[in-house]
């Protein structure tokens, strides 16, 4: 009898701390987060930049959801922030991907090409899952993460699925809030980010 009782508050210390550990491993709104070393797109030493220096917004995809959060990113095109205060990049989750890191590398390489707009775009890599490891982001895998960060380094948003309509506007409404002015571009200007053909 003894026995049994002793195993039974073990396993419910067990379940317990499992439970805490388990709830202590998102990432959320106000935890703050420090720079990680990653590669970059020729898989060379970098280290995520703009972390407690700008406010910071990061795409994280898994290279098979590309389009996942399409509509966010023609939104945030439309938007001019300032340089000095702002940063944006790509992290390309290739530890998720099926595909060898070197194809997907190559291909990325490729994409860039797009529009005058993305052809200088900061696109690094992650290999080894060391985002989410560092920033205990959860899993990642099948998705197209956005992390938003303020000059702190403290999370405003995060979220590794689909956004909705609501959160699009919420990010690029903490952007503006986060930066001294912002200009969104007029049909007009964006055409001269679009390719000559």
């Amino acid at each position: 009898m003894i026995k049994i009782v002793k195993l039974t508050i073990l396993s419910v210390i067990c379940l317990v701390t499992q439970n805490t550990l388990f709830a202590q491993t998102t990432l959320k709104r106000g935890d703050k987060i420090e720079k990680v070393d990653i590669r970059d797109l020729n898989n060379k030493p970098a280290v995520t930049p703009g972390i407690g220096e700008k406010v910071t917004l990061i795409f994280y995809p898994d290279p098979d959801k590309p389009s996942m959060n399409e509509k966010f990113i023609e939104e945030v095109k439309k938007w001019q922030f300032p340089e000095d205060e702002y940063l944006a990049y790509g992290i390309v989750n290739l530890a998720d991907s099926p595909y060898p890191n070197s194809v997907i590398r190559f291909m990325t390489r490729m994409v860039r090409k797009r529009s005058k707009q993305e052809a200088d775009a900061l696109i690094l890599t992650d290999p080894k899952r060391f985002v989410q490891d560092a920033w205990n982001t959860g899993d990642c895998n099948n998705s197209f993460a956005i992390l938003l960060v303020d000059a702190e380094g403290k999370v405003l948003f995060w979220k590794a699925a689909e956004m909705d309509d609501d959160e699009i506007d919420f990010v690029i409404n903490e952007i503006k809030a986060n930066v001294s002015t912002a200009h969104k571009y007029t049909e007009e200007e964006m055409k001269q980010f679009e390719l000559s053909k």
